[in-house]
């Protein structure tokens, strides 16, 4: 796995309950160069960190069933202030309804759990490269 080129500048917001998980994803971050994450362990503190005033992330990671706000509300949250922001949602349920209800909010990608840190990496890696 390569690091990516200007990682180090690169500020993600990850949205992960499931403490494995989100070790997963920080480890795979790490490993591309980004060290700059913030990790909230649910929703509504992921939503707490996008504000008009805030500079926008790079890129925001969330899963899907989260306590108290869910993946689809911080997805809706940031597209109501950062349009451009790129969207990478996680779930462990892909159904054709949740496929639907993810591109009519204009999520930019999502991986079905499990998945490998290679495929997490290439993900991320088409995100914040395009």
């Amino acid at each position: 796995m390569m690091g990516l080129r200007d990682g180090s500048r690169l500020r993600v917001l990850l949205a992960e309950d499931n403490a494995f998980e989100a070790r997963l994803i920080v480890g795979v971050l790490r490993q591309l160069g980004i060290g700059n994450v913030d990790h909230h362990r649910d929703g509504a503190g992921a939503i707490s960190a996008v504000t008009p005033q805030t500079t926008p992330f790079d890129l925001v990671i969330s899963d899907w069933n989260m306590p108290e706000s869910t993946g689809l509300d911080l997805l809706r949250h940031v597209r109501a202030i950062w349009r451009h922001t790129p969207f990478l949602m996680l779930t462990a349920h892909a159904t054709v309804d949740f496929v639907r209800l993810a591109k009519a909010n204009a999520v930019d990608a999502y991986m079905v759990k499990p998945f490998s840190p290679r495929d997490l990496a290439s993900r991320i890696t088409q995100l914040v490269s395009s």
